[in-house]
């Protein structure tokens, strides 16, 4: 009912896959970080009749394990994303005047993308990051090739929006 979203729904998409990797390569970097450190650290000792090394293992390493799921997940949710647009796009119903004002923000989005995609090359071929970021393989793909993705969802979820006009 008086629905007039799906205009912002690139932004959205641009900044929340954006969110969600770093902050899925922030929780995977810290857990090998820390886990790598307290082994340099406690090798060796013994806390009663517990080896350190075991304890670390059994608590933080079981953490870090779980942390690379992060990996699959990230591009799980970007998918899900490009999806909810789509709907959201069906969903919406529109006047043939918002077209040009679509276009122009879809032209945005994909300028802005270009930007977004050249540093997120910069940020993952740092050494310091780049063990951590080889694993998003689907999301470096998306990230990599962001404005070709932008160009193809902008489109799509316009001709989706802009189709169903008729239908109301």
């Amino acid at each position: 009912m008086n629905n007039r979203g799906g205009f912002t729904d690139l932004f959205i998409f641009i900044i929340f896959s954006l969110v969600i990797v770093f902050i899925s390569g922030i929780f995977i970097f810290l857990g090998g970080r820390i886990t790598s450190e307290l082994h340099e650290k406690l090798d060796g000792q013994m806390y009663g009749d517990r080896n350190a090394t075991e304890v670390v293992n059994n608590s933080i390493g079981t953490l870090n394990n779980s942390y690379q799921a992060l990996y699959w997940i990230s591009i799980f949710l970007m998918v899900g994303m490009v999806i909810s647009i789509f709907i959201g796009s069906y969903l919406v119903t529109t006047k043939p005047v918002f077209f040009i004002p679509y276009i122009f923000i879809t032209i945005i989005a994909i300028i802005v993308s270009v930007g977004i995609s050249n540093a997120y090359e910069q940020i993952i071929s740092t050494p310091l990051l780049a063990d951590t970021f080889a694993g998003f393989v689907g999301a470096n793909f998306i990230l990599l090739n962001f404005p070709i993705w932008i160009t193809v969802i902008g489109i799509a979820g316009g001709v989706i929006m802009f189709v169903r006009m008729g239908n109301k």
